[in-house]
């Protein structure tokens, strides 16, 4: 069924009342990475508005200070893939050599912690709530492994600052950007959960004290995202028309091929309801599915390529990147309207966050710099 939805402005028309206008103008600064081919990937920011992205195509992390255009480094292994700030500590985990690394950002001095199995190629990393007696909670998606693993870190072993770290000099541009307003169309679809395939038990592959790991019984699949919900549960994509939601505390696991349209998904976002929201890469779109109800939904953009990866704003709109069509995009579900802005040729822009003053920050991959969009709502 498809639904059009009224563009606002034609609402506040029809109703005879002044809506807020859509605010359209932008303002796009980019740093560049230090050496070429850094492929930056994986975002963070902090509550100081330091913003660290893992370098997949090098072996550092880098720490952007945007009030003063500087860098700093810290050499973390062979293949950073996801970066978090959390209790003033940067973690990166870092593939290629089986580890998740971890630093003060004052210090030089980086700590490691081998993770209980070789070849994870561990990706994704997230955080969870911490535990009652207060240990940080961390899920890496294992994406060779095809499975999910669950650290819990003490912060007795937290990472002090030791060392005096240097800055070097970040190249930074701005210039003016102009949104296109674009209407999607939204398709819902209807599903009777009863027929739904029930959950199964998925026992742990290995426990201990800090790590317990989880392997979906798939063959030839590859763990692409993880998400992190609010209660606890970990949603996973596989790369196939299926998506996944584990509960670490029953070790029970569901399967969901019920979803339209979707071949694979990306950019995992829970929904405080329980639901889950993600890029559908293969059609140019964001989709939402909500197992509880059985309704799944689409929003199509015109235009768009791969939606790769999500973030809410305060007011509940979606900001997106779109990976092959180089474009950073706001879609408003309760419109239907999505405004989009248009990066360089090439950019290939990836992760993306909002720090505490609503700037969406991200990274290009291709285009080898970290971004920055400031508009004005």
């Amino acid at each position: 069924m498809k639904r059009w939805v009224m563009p606002l402005t034609i609402l506040g028309l029809a109703l005879g009342i002044a809506l807020p206008a859509i605010s359209q103008g932008a303002s796009l600064a980019l740093w560049e990475m230090p050496y070429p081919d850094m492929f930056p990937a994986g975002l963070a920011v902090d509550v100081n508005g330091m913003v660290y992205v893992a370098t997949a195509g090098s072996m550092a992390v880098y720490r952007l200070d945007p009030a003063t255009d500087t860098l700093r480094s810290w050499g973390v292994g062979n293949g950073p893939e996801g970066v978090i700030f959390a209790d003033g500590a940067f973690y990166c985990s870092v593939s290629d050599d089986n580890l998740l690394v971890y630093a003060h950002p004052d210090g030089l001095a980086t700590n490691s912690v081998r993770l209980p199995a070789p070849d994870l190629g561990v990706t994704e990393l997230h955080r969870g709530a911490n535990t009652a007696d207060g240990k940080l909670v961390f899920w890496m998606a294992e994406r060779e492994a095809t499975g999910v693993l669950r650290y819990l870190f003490d912060t007795a072993h937290a990472a002090t600052a030791s060392g005096s770290p240097t800055d070097q000099p970040a190249t930074k541009t701005v210039q003016a950007l102009t949104a296109a307003v674009v209407t999607t169309t939204h398709e819902t679809f209807a599903y009777d959960t009863s027929l739904m395939p029930a959950p199964y038990a998925l026992q742990p592959s290995h426990t201990s004290t800090d790590f317990t790991e989880w392997r979906l019984p798939l063959q030839d699949f590859l763990v692409e995202d993880i998400a992190v919900a609010a209660d606890g549960k970990v949603w996973i994509s596989a790369g196939l028309p299926s998506i996944f939601l584990l509960d670490p505390a029953t070790n029970m696991i569901r399967e969901m091929e019920t979803i339209q349209n979707v071949r694979i998904f990306q950019g995992l976002l829970p929904d405080p309801d329980g639901s889950i929201w993600f890029g559908n890469i293969i059609e140019g779109a964001v989709g939402h599915f909500h197992p509880g109800t059985g309704l799944s939904e689409t929003w199509r953009i015109p235009g768009t390529g791969e939606v790769y990866d999500l973030v809410f704003d305060g007011q509940g709109r979606i900001w997106y990147t779109d990976r092959t069509g180089d474009a950073i995009g706001r879609l408003d579900t309760a419109t239907g309207e999505a405004l989009v802005y248009s990066l360089p040729s090439g950019s290939e822009p990836l992760y993306l966050e909002l720090d505490g003053k609503g700037n969406v920050w991200f990274t290009l991959g291709s285009g080898n710099a970290i971004g920055r969009l400031s508009i004005g709502n």
